[in-house]
């Protein structure tokens, strides 16, 4: 073992702690790898920053754009609007008809948009219907990771595995290459989703009650504003309860009169009960400053008025409750309410916060949010439209969310079917087609430019450019050469189909620890090393590599879409390793029989 083997260890191993700390973001690792890279003269620096002129990066990058125009046109919408026409009051024939949607949309488009449309949609129509949403959510997103693996455009994964076999030296992939094993791995997916996976699926029945689901009822204090208190003559918005104490003021009653979910122009008038909605300490304190008395603690406080009448008060004064989630991408992650002065910029307020499926209580000003987070927010249809519309949340239930320039939804479509069949027919390479379709998308109106850079994943793109380099590395060094031969005392008895089952097993497992990309780069150099070693050809490895890094299913942490119904479905953590597990392994076993079928050993 040579000091470069051993450098370019501590580099790989170092890069895997740090995925599973999960203290930096992924793009950060990334980076911090190719410095090491540089630094240690592991790689050249040309070398160490060549990942940003791969092919599989500018692809990946496009295929963004290319999946927000079909987004803003509304033809994802679309196809969710013609599910609640058929769907009816099936649950099962909701789960098919999204499946139908979901898995060859994810086949040429980035799957996390898809996801982030549908769930809302299906969140509504579940309701409608009277099912658990959590029966849907999770096979529609394992369906989306399935469906990517169809085509070579349907993850990142796929993309940047083909872009290491190029910098490699072996032949190009092209788009349809890995469609037919995939088609027959997909086909046992489904139906393992709509059959043991179905029984598998948790029913998690979510509370019709949004004061009860976030458990604001067991925060809430009537609090009387004395004749003497200086909020007396004050807006709500001035007082601005929640940044100076933590609290939400849920209702007014004013003279036997209720006001629920008042607006920030309300006044408040001497005698005033206030409802409110935080902890103990913070009351305690506006009790003492402002001259209020402390009436009473969990009081019976509905959502609607008695016999199904909806609250007084005029328009102005009043919202309605709704919930929103955080999607992926959206530029509130990572910020907290109080850096966003989420109130002043969207016009709405947040009353609680529930993230994997659990209400937060601390100051929810302070709470960095996350993705996948759901925001409980009080709000007029008007400005619900607004806040759904800015792409930054997703209205959850929303069917009918009107949605700009449908007019183009045919340029859209059209665009993306030009891009796919001129590199199917290998016209020119798929990067070369994408481009032409983003500029495309730009000269036809279906994306602006300034809406391209907001629904581009940046995280993705600097991991993917960042970590590339390893993988050059780990060959350029001989270190995956290394970690070939010490792999092969072990799987060599097993002979080839038992040595593909082992790779596809590790890259399973790998990627449900740390990132999927990183797990394909450090993985497929050492599979082609293995391969030689065994004599064999490097495709079905590479193959099996790619399948097993697309394909996340048994935690809520390895792949976008599962983290992003987490929280919608009231999911735990175990679930997904209930369902997940036993899809990993069957699609193992159909992978290790079904690609040397078409990538002979």
């Amino acid at each position: 073992m040579t000091i470069e083997h051993v450098l370019t260890l501590v580099v790989t191993f170092g890069a895997l702690g740090l995925f599973l700390w999960n203290r930096l973001r992924v793009d950060v690792v990334g980076i911090i790898v190719m410095a090491a890279l540089i630094v240690l003269r592991l790689v050249t620096p040309r070398e160490g920053i060549s990942g940003f002129a791969n092919e599989a990066l500018v692809t990946v990058g496009a295929m963004f754009v290319l999946s927000a125009g079909l987004v803003r046109t509304g033809a994802i919408d679309l196809l969710g609007r013609w599910v609640a026409r058929f769907a009816g009051k099936s649950e099962m024939r909701l789960l098919v008809l999204s499946l139908v949607i979901v898995i060859p949309l994810s086949a040429f488009i980035n799957n996390t948009p898809v996801v982030v449309v549908m769930i809302p949609m299906v969140m509504g129509l579940s309701r409608r219907i009277g099912a658990s949403p959590s029966r849907l959510f999770m096979p529609i997103s394992f369906g989306s990771q399935i469906g990517g693996t169809l085509t070579l455009i349907g993850t990142s994964t796929n993309l940047l595995v083909a872009g290491l076999v190029l910098e490699l030296g072996l032949p190009r992939l092209h788009l349809f290459d890995i469609t037919p094993p995939a088609l027959i791995m997909a086909a046992v997916g489904v139906l393992y989703l709509l059959t043991v996976g179905r029984w598998l699926t948790p029913v998690r029945e979510t509370s019709g009650d949004l004061l009860s689901t976030y458990e604001l009822r067991d925060y809430l204090t009537i609090l009387n504003v004395l004749d003497e208190s200086p909020l007396v003559g004050k807006s709500l918005r001035e007082l601005r309860f929640a940044d100076r104490y933590g609290l939400q003021v849920i209702g007014i009653e004013r003279r036997g009169r209720k006001l629920s979910y008042p607006r920030g122009g309300v006044i408040i008038q001497s005698a005033d009960l206030l409802y409110v909605e935080g902890k103990s300490a913070d009351i305690a304190q506006i009790a003492e400053a402002d001259h209020v008395e402390i009436k009473g603690t969990k009081p019976d406080f509905p959502l609607t008025m008695p016999n199904g009448e909806e609250p007084k008060g005029s328009p102005e004064e009043q919202g309605k409750l709704a919930e929103v989630i955080i999607p992926p991408q959206s530029p509130i992650v990572g910020r907290s309410l109080r850096d966003l002065n989420f109130r002043g910029r969207y016009g709405v307020p947040v009353l609680g916060i529930q993230r994997h499926g659990v209400a937060l209580h601390e100051r929810l000003g302070n709470v960095p949010l996350e993705q996948g987070d759901i925001l409980l927010v009080q709000a007029l249809p008007a400005e619900l439209q607004q806040l759904h519309a800015s792409g930054h949340l997703a209205l959850l239930g929303a069917l009918e969310i009107e949605t700009k320039r449908t007019a183009k939804m045919g340029l859209a479509l059209t665009i993306l079917l030009a891009v796919v069949l001129l590199a199917a027919f290998d016209v020119m390479p798929i990067m070369v087609s994408a481009i032409l379709g983003v500029i495309a998308m730009f000269l036809t109106g279906c994306v602006k430019p300034e809406e391209a850079y907001e629904e581009v994943d940046w995280m993705v793109l600097v991991l993917l450019g960042s970590i590339i380099p390893l993988g050059l590395a780990m060959q350029k060094t001989g270190t995956a050469q290394l970690i070939a031969t010490q792999l092969l005392r072990t799987i060599e008895p097993f002979g080839l189909f038992g040595a593909l089952a082992a790779f596809y097993l590790l890259t399973s497992v790998l990627t449900e620890l740390i990132s999927n990309n990183a797990a394909a780069v450090v993985l497929t150099p050492v599979a082609i090393a293995t391969a030689a070693s065994l004599g064999a050809s490097p495709m079905p490895f590479i193959i099996a590599v790619m399948f097993a890094a697309s394909n996340s299913f048994m935690t809520p942490i390895g792949y976008q879409t599962n983290t992003f119904i987490y929280g919608p479905g009231g999911y735990e953590f175990g679930d997904f390793l209930r369902v997940g597990g036993p899809l990993n392994l069957l699609l193992l076993v159909v992978a290790t029989l079904v690609i040397p079928l078409f990538f002979p050993f």
